[in-house]
């Protein structure tokens, strides 16, 4: 016998035990930390009004079902009336090919709020630097706009 007791050899194995515990949990915060809808999440840019540069922040939710969220959150936030994503699907590489050959998806966003219609594609829509980009119309008023996600 190793001259050990089961107490003794319980206690040396805690660290252990304690490092596998801390590790799932940093993983299942991860996993439930990523955001699976490509509208998801706080967005933030400009628009151009004219010739000057406006900021815009949009934070929109996916319910399953639906995109929802507010635009300028705050005093004079805006609730978002609609908002739609349509993927138009890609066309992988041959195989044995480089996967830049192939056709990636197209996401094409469109959103509504304050009067105001918001066209755009996204760009990098799985990645962590995704960003939309298009233009916006109100009325007779039109210009660009793009955002990031944070």
């Amino acid at each position: 016998m190793s001259g050990f007791s089961r107490t003794e050899i319980a206690m040396r194995q805690i660290p252990s035990l304690l490092l596998l515990l801390i590790a799932a949990i940093a993983i299942a915060t991860t996993v439930k930390a990523q955001e699976g809808h490509p509208l998801a999440g706080t967005w933030y840019g400009e628009y151009e009004a004219g010739k000057q540069k406006r900021d815009l922040t949009i934070i929109m939710k996916w319910d399953g079902k639906s995109a929802t969220g507010t635009m300028n959150p705050g005093a004079s936030a805006v609730p978002i009336k609609s908002a739609t994503l349509d993927i138009t699907p890609g066309k992988p590489a041959a195989e044995g090919r480089d996967s830049t050959e192939g056709t990636p998806p197209i996401f094409k966003v469109t959103f509504e709020a304050d009067g105001m219609v918001f066209e755009g594609t996204v760009l990098n829509p799985v990645a962590g630097n995704r960003r939309i980009t298009g233009t916006w119309t109100r009325g007779a008023e039109r210009g660009t706009f793009q955002i990031r996600r944070l």
